[in-house]
C-alpha cells in the first residue's frame, strides 16, 4: 500500500483527547480535501490501525463524513459508518472498508465514537490505494 501525508486522517491520534466537535464521546480525525473533482466514481478505500490498545473503553463506531465546501463541517454528511470489534486491548486492524462519497463533497474527515471516558487507545488512518486482494 502507498501512504503519504495528503492521504493520512491522523497518526497515532489519542482518542481520549477529544477535538472539535468538543465532547467527551467523539473525536475526530484531520480533514482531506479531495479537491475540485466533481466528486469520485470510484470508492475510496479507508485503513484504520488501533496503534496504542485501550485499557480502559473502546472505539464503539467510525463513520466518514464529508462537507461540500467547508473544511470546519458546518454541514457533515455522514457517508458510511462500520463498527469495529468489540475487544480493543492490543494493537490491531479496527476497519478497511470502501466509502463512497457524495458527489461535490470536497473534504472528507473520520469521526470516532469512543463513549465515555475512553483511556488509552490511539489510532492510525489513511486513505489507501493499491489495495491488495489474497486468492
Amino acid at each position: 500500500m502507498y501512504i503519504d501525508a495528503q492521504n493520512l486522517f491522523c497518526e497515532n491520534k489519542s482518542i481520549a483527547a477529544a477535538v472539535s466537535p468538543a465532547t467527551t464521546s467523539e473525536t475526530v480525525s484531520d480533514v482531506i480535501d479531495l479537491g475540485n473533482t466533481g466528486g469520485f466514481i470510484h470508492p475510496l478505500y479507508i485503513d484504520v490501525k488501533l496503534t496504542t490498545p485501550f485499557s480502559a473503553g473502546k472505539i464503539t463506531k467510525i463513520t466518514v463524513q464529508s462537507s461540500a465546501s467547508d473544511s470546519d463541517f458546518s454541514s457533515a454528511v455522514d457517508e458510511i459508518a462500520v463498527v469495529p470489534p468489540s475487544t480493543q486491548t492490543k494493537a490491531m486492524t479496527l476497519a478497511q472498508f470502501f466509502a463512497m462519497i457524495k458527489p461535490q463533497n470536497r473534504f472528507i474527515r473520520l469521526k470516532f465514537d469512543a463513549g465515555s471516558s475512553p483511556v488509552g487507545g490511539k489510532v492510525t488512518a489513511s486513505m489507501v490505494n493499491g489495495v491488495r486482494v489474497e486468492m
